[in-house]
């Protein structure tokens, strides 16, 4: 029996959350899609994206978002 087969865009989204995840990162996407948890895997709701959305160089964290 054959499923229902994936679009491309659905698969290459689940490919992206694996690699992410196989980094060692929580790897959930941010809701404007522009950014991605970059925090090891964690059980509370704060995510945060260290490379994306800091407003200088020396910022620890650039963008953060809750669940």
């Amino acid at each position: 029996m054959i499923g229902k087969q994936k679009d491309y865009a659905t698969r290459k989204a689940e490919a992206a959350q694996s690699a992410r995840r196989t980094a060692g990162y929580c790897g959930l996407d941010h809701q404007d899609g522009k950014a991605f948890c970059t925090r090891q895997p964690h059980t509370d709701r704060r995510h945060e994206d260290y490379y994306t959305g800091r407003q200088s160089i020396t910022d620890a964290v650039g963008t953060v978002w809750f669940e």
